[in-house]
């Protein structure tokens, strides 16, 4: 635990040097006295202490000051986690409803979410203003992976409702036997070849793309911790069961700018990434992206195990 702090600690530092408040090639979610930060997968909440008068001496009151504004900041900070959203129909605070262990197990990760020091206020009234921040993806985004996803080919496996049966047909009238007819040779009938499904191509074998770019400005797409994208006829083409639970938590599914340049540049999607335009958004799941079926054609190929979707290098870019 220790070494994760110290961890999401130096992150903060390296992200946020000077303001809090990211520029505008990056996707942010304002949330009460917080914010959802989708392009660095992370949450920021702030929160403020004030001087005890029961404080002995002025070191003691500085220490009380700073506790009282970490435990507001982290209050915060549960309302910005509550207001993440999982995936198109689920929020955090969907699933810290329907389960106690979930409830417990995100306040956790809210208590061992880390200060930015360099953003502590120190007021004139002797107030504290701090600022904390948590890591969205890890250990956060696994625990939430493995309430959501379940294997597409079960959402489909219903009980087919029960038929009536069919009234029986009265017993046929008896025929008259007739002379047997001595069988005639018949012509065999011409065996069609059986056409094998085309195997997807092997890793090496595909263009060296090392990462995707999907552009879905002006779609109204909404951010979520697990995107989907998916071809014209509804199949998913990302988040596959190719893509393994524990890299998608570690490295998150996807991030999201604001800038189609920025996307491209961003090193989670490496040197040379394939783009594509997103065609629609699905208007039930705003999460999940529709691509046209050139461009889906285009992505098909890297949705298997050994490529760049495999590894959840994706940007989505948003207006």
């Amino acid at each position: 635990m220790r070494r994760k702090t110290i961890y999401l600690f130096l992150l903060c530092a390296s992200i946020w040097p000077g303001m809090i408040w990211a520029n505008q090639t990056e996707v942010i979610e304002l949330v009460g006295n917080g914010e959802i930060n989708w392009s660095q997968g992370i949450i920021l909440a702030r929160g403020s202490g004030a001087p005890p008068k029961e404080a002995k001496n002025i070191a003691q009151a500085r220490l009380m000051t700073e506790r009282a504004a970490l435990a507001d900041a982290r209050r915060n900070l549960v309302e910005v986690l509550k207001g993440v959203r999982v995936d198109s129909a689920t929020t955090v605070e969907n699933l810290m409803v329907k389960s106690d262990q979930i409830r417990l197990s995100a306040e956790g990760f809210v208590q061992g979410s880390a200060e930015i020091r360099d953003q502590r206020k120190y007021l004139s009234d002797g107030a504290i203003e701090v600022t904390i921040a948590m890591n969205l993806a890890g250990d956060f985004l696994t625990l939430m992976l493995s309430q959501v996803r379940e294997p597409k080919e079960l959402k489909s496996l219903k009980a087919p409702p029960a038929e009536k049966p069919a009234p029986k047909p009265p017993p046929p009238a008896p025929e008259k036997k007739a002379e047997p007819v001595p069988e005639q040779p018949q012509a065999r009938a011409e065996e069609k070849p059986i056409l094998e499904a085309k195997p997807l191509p092997a890793a090496l074998d595909l263009p060296k793309f090392t990462g995707l770019v999907i552009d879905a400005r002006g779609l109204n797409m909404r951010a979520a911790l697990i995107p989907r994208v998916l071809d014209e006829n509804g199949q998913e083409i990302y988040q596959g069961q190719y893509v393994v639970q524990e890299k998608a938590g570690q490295n998150g599914v996807a991030l999201y700018a604001r800038d189609l340049t920025a996307a491209q540049t961003n090193p989670r999607v490496g040197k040379s990434p394939l783009t594509v335009k997103g065609s629609k958004v699905n208007p039930n799941n705003p999460s999940e992206i529709i691509l046209s079926a050139e461009d889906a054609k285009r992505v098909t190929p890297f949705a298997h195990k050994g490529t760049f979707l495999e590894e959840c290098k994706v940007m989505i870019v948003l207006d």
